[in-house]
């Protein structure tokens, strides 16, 4: 039986506030989706908020009133993903199998010579990584078992900095005095129901008989109820590398208001197009297959898919591919939902460049471009044919003049200096 650590960042968005500025550790704050102002709604809170009775949802107005001291400081997701991928990458240090939970929370299965001694040493291990590599003020409490569930229960026992060990012969201690709402699926809905039958922790949930809990809850839930009940828990780790690679990728738009006019469909098309262009190269995929689907104004819809020799992850070649399809599309109906996806995918080869001169330029004219646009915003640079209907038909801004999240500026800057970009293939015209 494989054993599972959970590791829970404590108090994650604060801590990673307090944690670039010093100025704010020790004191109760609170991290607010957007800006300062008294109607934003808190995304996180500090642990010493949260001793005070601050919740991480809640309106800011209702935490000041609450606590009057508490300090309110915008989120920062940038930082927040950033820090976020450097520990996942810690974590598979010790083993390949992580499962990403949350942006604060992941799922570590250890090779299976490794026991619950070994474990116990590794989370210490990972605790010291994070002090010194992260930050001294970042803690994470961690909870080792033999299935996903009973892993995060025992994180969830003792925060913050904590370390707990469910083995199946300390299960029923531990089960006697948790309360069912510790257990993660049990929620809201649930545990009210559970209550009324009289079963308020996860002993007395494993002694409801299976029969009345299927009847109550279904028999999916209800069975799982019980085996978690009794301490049996199946619920095992999938590596997020080893996930199987998605089958499409797309993009569909409802429009404002239904449109008829054909240039305004296909340049529609060819924004849609190049946006799924920019998902598959940030993936490292190619397609060589596109389907196209259009919804009308009267509910009725068509919808066609093209199925190619060449691969490619270049947004106006799919549409050119899509562009083939237009022509069975009724004429004259108003336009409400234009909908491309690209399939048949395979991954790219990073060392691959094309043999063909013009062609090896224009994959440095896309790299280039999404550059550029990683950095300053979708569709900061974009072809001209999309310029109006960029603006009057997807209300797109010039980008968002936000850094989301790209290499760093010196290479990014490098990188575009040593190339001398060819830009007429990005300019051409939809006549």
């Amino acid at each position: 039986m494989a054993v599972i650590l959970h590791l829970d960042v404590n108090s994650y968005y604060a801590t990673m506030e307090q944690q670039a500025y010093p100025s704010l550790r020790g004191k109760p704050i609170g991290v607010a989706g957007k800006g300062r102002g008294e109607r934003t709604v808190m995304v996180g809170a500090s642990i010493e908020a949260k001793k005070l009775g601050i919740r991480g949802i809640m309106s800011t107005w209702e935490a000041k009133k609450l606590c009057p001291e508490l300090i309110i400081v915008p989120a920062n997701y940038d930082r927040y993903i950033f820090t976020s991928k450097r520990i996942f990458a810690m974590l598979e240090r010790f083993s390949p199998k992580v499962e990403i939970f949350s942006i604060d929370e992941a799922f570590i299965e250890l090779p299976n010579q490794c026991n619950y001694d070994d474990a116990v040493a590794i989370a210490k291990q990972i605790k010291k990584l994070i002090k010194t590599q992260i930050g001294e003020w970042v803690t994470v409490s961690i909870g080792i078992s033999y299935g996903k569930t009973l892993a995060k229960l025992a994180s969830e026992l003792q925060k913050p900095d904590g370390l707990v060990v469910i083995r199946p012969n300390n299960f029923p201690e531990i089960a006697a005095k948790t309360p069912i709402e510790e257990l993660c699926g049990i929620g809201w809905a649930l545990r009210p129901r559970l209550n009324q039958m009289g079963i308020f922790t996860i002993a007395e949930l494993g002694l409801a008989p299976r029969d009345m809990l299927v009847t109550a809850f279904g028999p999916h839930t209800g069975a799982w109820l019980h085996r978690i009940g009794n301490g049996i828990d199946d619920n095992q780790l999938h590596a997020f590398r080893e996930l199987p690679q998605e089958k499409s990728v797309g993009h569909s738009y409802t429009l404002p208001h239904d449109i008829t006019n054909p240039q305004d469909a296909r340049r529609s098309l060819l924004l849609l197009a190049e946006r799924v262009g920019r998902r598959l190269r940030k993936k490292g995929l190619l397609a060589r297959g596109v389907n196209v689907y259009i919804r009308f104004g009267d509910k009725t819809g068509f919808g066609q898919h093209l199925l190619t020799k060449t691969y490619s992850a270049d947004g106006y070649q799919l549409y050119r591919w899509a562009e083939q399809l237009l022509g069975a599309v009724p004429e004259g109906k108003p336009i409400r939902l234009i909908a491309i996806s690209a399939y048949q995918l395979v991954k790219q080869v990073e060392q691959s460049r094309s043999l063909f001169l013009d062609d090896r330029h224009h994959e440095e004219l896309l790299e280039a471009l999404d550059i550029i646009n990683n950095r300053y915003g979708e569709f900061a640079v974009h072809r001209a044919a999309l310029s109006s209907v960029k603006k009057r038909i997807f209300k797109l801004p010039d980008g968002r003049h936000k850094r989301l999240y790209a290499p760093d500026l010196d290479n990014d800057q490098a990188t575009l200096r040593r190339r001398s970009i060819d830009t007429s293939p990005f300019l051409k015209r939809l006549d």
